[in-house]
């Protein structure tokens, strides 16, 4: 995730860069073809294409606020896992009568969310989950589909055989109900992307109208075209890569929701729950991108 405060002129050149060149080159091509054959010009009118740039400025805006809303449905999720792994993990020390198990519960919830970051960003890696789960566990694990899930499952039989009061049971169930939506949510998006018409036409929509912009300003602002055609031309494609950007919030990229630092933050809170001198630290800033 980009911080805010921290967005300088080269992430705007990395976002929009490269199209935004090929679009000046364009600009500079139609503009010369304009002063030589200005004579004979069929001059596109104005009114069309203003028209045509407003209609793909709504339907931009359209596709951005339904992308944000994924994102931003993505991060509230992991807020709430964030709660239910403290409610959990209190509850594990408060209601059983057997630290070992209050212990092992904890480590499994760090296991847990561990694993569901991986498992959104489709990475094989599980060396996080070594002295959180036995040897045994994490072998397993590579033959399963869902690995989170797993966990989840194991750690629900775990809580069963522990709490022999059915109303602690009931606590621990609703809990594990409430993470088990959460990481549905999750896999949801994760495994739903946005239809065709908000992926594919938006792009072709709006490369047509930067191609199109500078035939209809050549003839008012000649040898500035170049410039204003390319201006209007960041804000278009601007607005094309941030939805490109925030449709996928578990992708692993430099808009994603910040995983990395919700799980490293879940980790902490356990273990300094549990009192452990563990060294571990918020995940850190770089270059302006939160992981």
């Amino acid at each position: 995730m980009l911080v805010p405060g921290h967005a300088h002129v080269s992430h705007l050149w990395r976002y929009v860069g490269v199209p935004l060149l090929i679009l000046f080159c364009w600009d500079v091509l139609v503009t010369a073809a304009w002063y030589v054959t200005q004579e004979s010009w069929d001059t596109f009118p104005a009114l069309p294409l203003t028209l045509f740039g407003t209609a793909v400025a709504i339907y931009l805006s359209f596709r951005n606020a339904t992308a944000y809303a994924r994102w931003w449905e993505a991060r509230t999720l992991w807020g709430a896992m964030v709660n239910c792994s403290r409610t959990l993990v209190r509850d594990a020390w408060t209601l059983l009568d057997d630290a070992r198990v209050a212990r092992e519960i904890s480590y499994r919830q760090i296991a847990f969310v561990h694993a569901l970051r991986l498992h959104l960003r489709r990475q094989k890696d599980r060396s996080e989950l070594d002295g959180l789960l036995s040897e045994e566990e994490i072998a397993d694990l590579l033959s399963v589909a869902n690995a989170p899930n797993a966990i989840a499952l194991r750690t629900g039989a775990l809580l069963s055989d522990a709490s022999p009061d059915s109303i602690i049971r009931a606590a621990f169930a609703r809990t594990l109900a409430e993470i088990s939506n959460a990481q549905g949510g999750m896999e949801r998006i994760k495994n739903t992307p946005l239809p065709q018409q908000y992926s594919v036409y938006p792009v072709a929509f709006t490369h047509l109208f930067c191609a199109l912009l500078p035939f209809g300003l050549v003839e008012q602002l000649g040898l500035l075209t170049p410039l204003g055609s390319t201006v209007a031309g960041v804000l278009f494609l601007g607005l094309l890569q941030s939805g490109n950007d925030l449709q996928d919030p578990f992708e692993n990229g430099v808009n994603d929701v910040p995983m990395s630092a919700v799980t490293r933050g879940i980790e902490i809170d356990v273990r300094d729950g549990l009192r452990e001198n563990h060294q571990l630290s918020p995940f850190p800033i770089e270059a302006g991108v939160l992981k």
